[in-house]
């Protein structure tokens, strides 16, 4: 199994000559306070107007520009040592991100996630399109909690919001090399500005990166080549127009392909159920099952990862008196494509190929009232149209052998395709008012229609007999829920707020797409209870953010086992409840040290599950199902009791030319798994 690999860091980056100036909404420190060793004002857009990190009630991280480079944030994969209660990962091209113990559980293509990635603003539906997006970035805002009321498309674990650059009024350009080993480079090229008048500008980035396999791959003949490679280019062009000047148009289109073998398997494990005949069809073809966890593995094909992904998107915004008004149209294409050697030997055992054709087209409006008043409410409405056709197809050449068959070399393809359509709408808003000039109370709500339809296209080409083909058509399934949200927040002091809230999350039921199961699983629910305290203290020398929660996780949608079909239903419920720190102090005017901590508690409640890999002779007790094992208590899937990281940085300010930088960052993460087992094999030990 290819699995999700997070890293501990221990590193010194150097950040020379920042150039260009930092973009509306970025992090950013003004000169005087920059002098007087004052931490800078953190400015954020996640609640759909400008505020102050330190007084808007949400548990957020934001990193700018500047943060990026100075912690060398290359990719979507390094967010998840930032952010607390964060974990990236890459499997099968597609990035899986968690967010406090909730994030994408699919294995399938065609699974949707419980946390939502927005691209300026508009949602990527599929875990693909997150990798290309974070290139030539201006800002990140990862937002922990269920997202609904402000947001166009709703997410129970939380949200990511990337804001790549725009264009500027004044002619700029920009380029950066990074080199590392494995003979790593990235090179990113911009160039923007006015394009002959001051209404209209531009800006156009493209990035090109390249780096030799972290994996051998020994083959028949004895050779070896290095996979789990890299090798892409993505590109965006920005375009903005003033017609007038209460009147913008931001057009954004992207581009990316890829051509590598950046997605393998590894081997973690025989399991208990591993088919006999397999082994001993393996051993028959010279095949050696490698080392556990090892990088060093046989190989009969040549695997590839060929992605193609686009995406435009248009902007409208107008300022009517004191009010804006914006729509947000978007239109994107998603295919990844990857062809692997799923027995990891030299023989001719196992393989998968898997692809998506995604077309999603999508719809924004909002409506958001005057700022500085002591009433102020946004209101939203939300579309989309999505159509996904899924291929996971594997080849068993080792089948007519197994059965004592004359051998065919047309069989046997087990084709678990099929075809996923979703049509959601939504209307949302939130409101604040002051009672106070201290006290605020937050009211917001969140109704949401979805309705699924699709088929499945399952089977076993060439096979004896069709009994496990299944070619059916999904009876239209359709879910709504109301999801409300509540919150009081309080400004104890210029430099002390807190706040309190609770908030109704929800995941649309769906289909499990190229299984055997024809009926929908329902949705998943969570109430989120949340406080936080957030500080500047020392005369804005010191910052200290601190939240704590409590999620009531319902109706949870699990993958389990009915004889051989993988289902999903929802039979699981959890509790998660956690603390979270965010430090940052300032020693004098050049050195920086920040630390953000988190502690989850994460555990399974009344849930019983098949584990296939390791069956029992019977269920557990409080189960009912065959070989049903119990997870009271168990912790849930990539959710670390305890995650740290701590980074020193010092500033040199160079003559007339900029800054440099130099950083170390320590990363600390307890064990977490893969399952909802606890299967040792199927887990990532502690690091730091």
């Amino acid at each position: 199994m290819n699995a999700a690999r997070s890293k501990a860091v221990i590193g010194l980056a150097t950040v020379a000559m920042t150039t260009l100036a930092a973009g509306i909404a970025h992090s950013q420190a003004a000169p005087p306070d920059a002098a007087a060793g004052m931490l800078e004002e953190v400015l954020v857009t996640a609640q759909r107007r400008v505020t102050s990190l330190q007084a808007t009630a949400a548990a957020i991280t934001a990193v700018s520009e500047d943060d990026l480079q100075a912690r060398s944030i290359g990719d979507v994969q390094d967010l998840g040592r930032l952010a607390p209660s964060m974990d990236v990962s890459i499997y099968q091209g597609e990035a899986q991100i968690y967010i406090r113990g909730i994030g994408y559980t699919g294995l399938i293509g065609g699974t949707d996630s419980s946390t939502a990635f927005h691209l300026n603003g508009v949602y990527l539906s599929r875990s693909a399109g997150a990798i290309p997006g974070f290139f030539d970035v201006e800002r990140v805002e990862v937002l922990r909690g269920p997202q609904g009321t402000l947001y166009g498309r709703n997410a129970t674990g939380g949200s990511v919001n990337v804001i790549s650059k725009g264009p500027s009024s004044q002619f700029a350009s920009e380029a950066e090399l990074t080199v590392g080993n494995y003979n790593h480079y990235r090179v990113l090229g911009a160039l923007g500005g006015p394009l002959g008048s001051e209404r209209v500008a531009a800006r156009l980035a493209v990035q090109v990166e390249q780096r030799d396999g972290y994996t051998d791959a020994t083959r028949p003949d004895g050779s070896k080549d290095d996979i789990e490679d890299q090798r892409d280019i993505m590109a965006r062009l920005s375009v903005r127009l003033e017609p007038a000047d209460n009147f913008t148009i931001d057009l954004i289109g992207d581009y990316y392909e890829a051509d590598d073998a950046a997605s393998v398997w590894l081997y973690f494990g025989p399991g208990a159920a591993t088919n006999p005949f397999l082994r001993q069809y393996i051993a028959a073809q010279g095949g050696v099952v490698p080392p556990v966890r090892s990088r060093d593995i046989g190989s009969d094909v040549d695997a590839f990862n060929r992605p193609k992904i686009w995406g435009v998107s248009g902007k409208l915004t107008w300022a009517v008196g004191d009010y804006t008004l914006s729509s947000l149209s978007a239109y994107r294409v998603t295919r990844p494509r990857n062809f692997n050697d799923l027995d990891v030997t030299i023989a001719n055992a196992i393989t998968q190929f898997r692809s998506e054709d995604d077309e999603q087209l999508s719809e924004e409006l909002q409506i958001v009232s005057p700022a500085g008043r002591d009433f102020e409410w946004l209101l939203g409405a939300y579309y989309i149209d999505e159509s996904n056709d899924v291929r996971n197809q594997y080849l068993f050449p080792f089948v007519d052998d197994m059965f004592g068959l004359p051998a065919d070399p047309t069989c046997c393809k087990l084709r678990l395709d099929g075809q996923a359509n979703t049509e959601a709408s939504a209307i949302f808003g939130e409101a604040n008012y002051d009672f106070t000039d201290k006290l605020n109370v937050v009211v917001g709500g969140r109704y949401s229609r979805e309705r699924r339809t699709g088929r499945n296209d399952v089977e076993f080409v060439n096979f004896l007999t069709p009994l496990f083909d299944n070619q059916t058509p999904f009876e239209p399934a359709t879910f709504t829920a109301f999801t409300p949200k509540l919150g009081l927040n309080y400004q104890l002091s210029d430099a002390v707020f807190a706040y309190a809230s609770a908030s109704r999350g929800f995941k649309s039921g769906g289909f499990n797409i190229g299984s055997y199961q024809n009926t929908p699983f329902n949705p998943e629910k969570i109430w989120s209870y949340e406080a936080g305290v957030k500080t500047d203290l020392l005369e804005r020398r010191l910052r200290l953010n601190l939240a704590a929660f409590y999620y009531d996780y319902t109706d949870l949608q699990v993958q389990d086992v009915e004889g051989n079909n993988t289902v999903v239903r929802n039979a699981a419920s959890a509790v998660i409840q956690g603390l979270e720190l965010e430090t940052t102090a300032l020693l004098g005017t050049a050195v920086q040290i920040d630390l953000a901590a988190t502690y989850l508690n994460s555990e399974f409640r009344d849930s019983c599950l098949a584990d296939p890999k390791h069956p029992l002779p019977q269920p557990e007790p409080g189960c009912t199902g065959p070989s049903q094992r119990n997870l009271e208590g168990l912790q849930l899937p990539r959710a670390p009791e305890l995650k740290l990281s701590v980074g020193a940085q010092y500033t040199l300010d160079l003559p007339n030319t900029g800054q440099l930088i130099l950083r170390g960052d320590y990363s600390h993460q307890s064990r977490i798994f893969f399952s909802a087992f606890e299967v040792t094999e199927l887990s990532q030990e502690g690091y730091g």
